[in-house]
């Protein structure tokens, strides 16, 4: 019983901890790995790729850490990867009822609770709300606030609803569509932009099936996007608001002046900063180094400006800077492999939560953060031992 109920325990404290604690998220995630290599370690492959390519950011990481060895930024860094490997011992370890069943009812019941809190406060706050969306903000969300990676964990509920038959297929489509009209109405882009690539690419990959379930799923998922493409902007203020704000914003872009209070701004000139640290042959500075490079670049360019931001955000420039542009590229292959892995294994979440992923990562580092490692991992070792799993079940020994 204890071994049952134990990871259902240990995977509500994770939940709790990406929300409101990351020392409770990393000290859950420690202690589980622990666990899970005590009571599990004989079902681990050394051979088995998803975990082989779990331990590739650690072995990438010793790239960027090894110039500055001893400085607390390569151990804050390691902590965040150390997501990647511990995660998949954790789901290779865990029984496939619970993975499958238990697991996912209780992401889809946190994602309730967490839609609560923003809903709740634009109907307490509406005016003020609209107001604030005008002004380039968004609604609090649970993670520090943080709405990027608050709208990419909204998006993994999305795309577990539509790949997982956890629920009768009604019931799961209805909750998909309302979860869509949620992220459209939360008007954060990088939601927008992974609800679309979900919708869009997800029928195109099922579609070679010929099955009229997935018809009927295209059929829907297309009426979906097509129907909140057509009456978002008129039907919520807060896309309204967040489409005019950027456009204004852009229009006041001028590249040699720098304003705190954008939001594309701000990621502009950080980035431009980055890249002409880039330029000027300040790459491979480790991770420690990252900060300062990035701060006289700025300096530089923004004369008698500063900035508080300590990484670029793109992921490729944190990369190229810390660890040159050799690394980058490894990166880049880490990061895509599993778009390949979800081809041969025929898991279309796989391929679309890879490509999800990486289009945060051109306007976020949201690798550098536990919670967005977290939900980078958690989505691609569940849909990669599914598919590694129904794979071994077709081997002709076990027909």
């Amino acid at each position: 019983m204890l071994k049952k109920q134990l990871p259902i325990f240990l995977f509500l404290l994770l939940l709790s901890g990406m929300f409101w604690s990351r020392a409770l998220m990393s000290l859950t995630q420690g202690l589980w790995c622990i666990y899970a290599l005590a009571t599990g370690w004989k079902q681990l492959s050394w051979k088995n790729p998803l975990l082989l390519w779990s331990l590739a950011p650690m072995l990438l990481w010793v790239l960027g850490a090894y110039q500055t060895p001893f400085d607390k930024s390569n151990t804050d860094l390691a902590l965040t990867l150390a997501m990647y490997p511990a995660t998949v011992v954790v789901v290779q370890t865990t029984a496939q009822e619970i993975r499958n069943n238990s697991w996912i009812k209780i992401w889809l019941v946190t994602t309730l609770i967490a839609v609560a809190y923003p809903i709740g406060y634009y109907i307490s706050h509406s005016f003020s709300a609209v107001q604030d969306y005008g002004q380039g903000k968004s609604l609090p969300t649970f993670m520090d606030t943080d709405h990027v990676r608050f709208s990419i964990f909204l998006c993994a509920s999305f795309l577990l609803l539509i790949t997982q038959s956890i629920l009768q297929k009604k019931i799961r489509f209805f909750l998909a569509a309302i979860l869509a009209v949620i992220i459209v109405f939360l008007a954060v882009r990088t939601g927008w932009a992974i609800l679309i690539l979900t919708i869009f690419i997800y029928p195109f990959l099922e579609w070679k099936k010929l099955q009229s379930l997935t018809k009927n799923k295209a059929g829907f998922l297309i009426a979906i996007a097509l129907a909140l493409i057509a009456s978002a902007y008129f039907l919520f203020p807060t896309v309204q608001q967040k489409i005019a704000y950027s456009i204004w914003e852009w229009q006041q872009f001028q590249p040699d002046q720098y304003n705190p209070t954008y939001s594309d701004g701000t990621r502009r000139a950080i980035n431009w900063a980055a890249w002409q640290s880039i330029q000027e042959g300040h790459s491979n500075a480790g991770w420690a180094g990252i900060p300062r490079q990035l701060s006289e670049s700025f300096a530089n360019i923004f004369k008698g400006q500063s900035t508080e931001f300590g990484w670029p955000f793109n992921q490729w420039l944190f990369w190229y800077m810390g660890a040159g542009w050799w690394t980058m590229l490894l990166f880049s292959g880490w990061l895509l492999y599993p778009i390949w892995q979800g081809l041969k294994l025929r898991e279309p979440g796989l391929i679309i939560w890879t490509i999800a992923i990486a289009i945060s990562c051109f306007i976020e580092t949201t690798l550098n953060y536990q919670y967005g490692a977290f939900l980078h991992i958690f989505l691609i070792a569940l849909f990669w031992q599914r598919g590694l799993e129904h794979r071994s079940s077709e081997l002709p020994y076990n027909s």
